[in-house]
């Protein structure tokens, strides 16, 4: 069978290398960017800037963006406007939630799970391409082989109720995660005004721990970066109505502003 990675960058070349490892597939990759492209030729992937070919299965691992504000779906829209209509497509990129039953509706695509990525580049080790997700599908045919496809790789994976929940999981995730930092770097903020030191405060909380309860400070580095969070929380404030999401926003913008955590 033929997998063909839609995109190429730090996740969807993490996910080719270990499709191809698992000697069960013939493996492209795709992607508009000729130096991801090159970068995963060197890594043994045949991959084109210039065609998507027929596969049975397609992972979509490309970029979403929030631009004038609101989710921008694009990337996903274009690449699903020009697949197999009733292969298999396994997104992996976080979606505005609603977007995978939008898309395969439009294009006439029979076979859809999401299972979002949890990769993360400062542990590829321990969370890299092999750890438990959510996997929610289209229909009964999509769960039954977008699960196949996951085990055949060693995935490990929880089955929700539906395309949503699997979209709103992901959002979740990296919205709770930048409300924590926002909170840390509110507190160090505080810290440093009244020159209590914030690491022996983070330290010392950090000792409670019961069954039912755990205090768990995060560093507060330099503000929150990075593709994913910043445009998640935004993702889902678009839905709620949120004066904690928007704190945390206001609050990492005023850490940075502040110069972040210089040492």
């Amino acid at each position: 069978m033929k997998v063909v990675i839609l995109g190429l960058g730090n996740i969807g070349l993490s996910v080719a290398r270990h499709v191809m490892q698992s000697k069960r597939y013939n493996v492209f990759g795709y992607d508009i960017s000729e130096k991801a492209v090159i970068k995963a030729e060197l890594h043994d992937v045949p991959s084109s800037t210039a065609w998507i070919p027929d596969a049975d299965i397609y992972v979509v691992a490309v970029n979403t963006w929030f631009k004038n504000g609101c989710p921008d779906m694009s990337a996903i829209d274009d690449v699903c406007s020009r697949i197999r209509k009733d292969a298999l497509i396994c997104i992996e990129s976080t979606l505005s939630v609603g977007t995978a039953r939008m898309l395969s509706e439009k294009y006439g695509l029979k076979n859809v799970v999401v299972c979002p990525h949890r990769w993360w580049q400062e542990d590829q080790e321990k969370y890299g391409v092999v750890q438990t997700r959510v996997l929610g599908a289209l229909n009964k045919e999509s769960l039954i082989r977008g699960a196949a496809f996951y085990q055949s790789l060693s995935v490990p994976f929880r089955k929700v109720s539906s395309l949503e929940v699997a979209e709103l999981v992901k959002v979740t995730e990296n919205a709770n995660r930048f409300v924590e930092i926002a909170f840390a770097e509110s507190l160090f903020m505080t810290c440093k005004k009244c020159d209590i030191p914030f690491e022996e405060i983070r330290c010392e909380c950090n000792t409670l721990k019961r069954d039912d309860y755990q205090v768990q400070i995060l560093e507060a580095r330099q503000g929150i970066g990075g593709e994913c969070l910043p445009k998640d929380v935004r993702y889902l404030l678009s839905m709620m109505s949120s004066p904690i999401l928007k704190g945390a926003i206001e609050a990492d913008d005023l850490f940075k502003k502040n110069g972040g955590n210089h040492k």
